[in-house]
């Protein structure tokens, strides 16, 4: 049984709080809770907080995580033509390399798991190896695309179940019957979102965000964190073995479709 951790390491809920304190503070909490359990994750990470926060790529590198890339600014990437899309996924590469020592950037993910229909082919023209972008649940878990060269990974897009109690229980029993789950999480889920958003000066926003998103504030911070640490401590009970997407495509674990 393989897990992989995946994050992506963007603003605080892009376009609507963009305060970077899950950068500053829950990166820094999901950083050292891997590391008490000495494991390694993939961190997704857009190009305006490598550029704003150049402290950022060097230290997951340092920890030995794999790095990412997740757009510029966390754009809805299936909005733009081709070489829009294809200029800010280079840019953002680029960027996260400029800031790297010894780590190749060979996966993407993109924003709210919404990539363009022309994604594999402009990965592919860039370079990179996987995507990790399609939450399906009727195809595997991962398959090979041999006309572009590229591996999905599908995430299962659990991160609000995930803090729930029996959403919990459910994705833990699902996890542990599976060859390959990569799991998918936010780096902002580790702070109080709700605290923030009950700060926002626009009341009609605040109505929409606390009562009609409860999936973006409900048990996050260090709910979110113990949850997390729960979880691996079972998994490693299980003998599941917690891997990098990267891992995984270099060590050619994966059966092609």
């Amino acid at each position: 049984m393989k897990i992989a951790l995946t994050f992506d390491v963007e603003r605080d809920i892009p376009n609507f709080l963009d305060t970077d304190f899950g950068i500053k503070i829950g990166l820094i909490k999901i950083l050292k809770l891997l590391e008490k359990h000495q494991i390694k994750a993939t961190f997704f990470c857009t190009g305006n907080v490598v550029k704003q926060q150049r402290w950022v790529v060097p230290l997951i590198e340092t920890k030995e995580h794999e790095i990412a890339c997740h757009s510029l600014n966390h754009e809805r990437l299936n909005k733009l033509s081709f070489e829009e899309c294809k200029q800010n996924i280079s840019n953002n590469k680029k960027l996260i390399e400029n800031e790297c020592r010894n780590s190749k950037i060979i996966g993407f993910r993109a924003p709210y798991l919404k990539p363009p229909s022309f994604l594999y082919r402009l990965l592919n023209d860039l370079g990179f190896k996987y995507d990790s972008s399609i939450s399906s649940h009727k195809k595997s878990d991962s398959y090979y695309l041999k006309d572009y060269n590229i591996q999905e990974f599908h995430p299962i897009n659990n991160y609000f179940l995930f803090r729930l109690p029996i959403g919990f229980s459910f994705i833990k029993k699902w996890v542990f019957k599976k060859e390959l789950s990569i799991l998918y999480f936010h780096s902002w889920e580790a702070i109080d979102i709700k605290r923030l958003i009950l700060n926002q000066n626009n009341k009609l926003n605040l109505f929409k965000e606390y009562f009609f998103r409860i999936d973006r504030w409900v048990n996050t911070g260090d709910l979110f964190i113990a949850r997390i640490s729960k979880f691996i401590n079972e998994a490693i009970s299980k003998k599941a073995e917690f891997v990098t997407l990267k891992q995984l495509v270099i060590d050619n674990n994966i059966k092609s479709y």
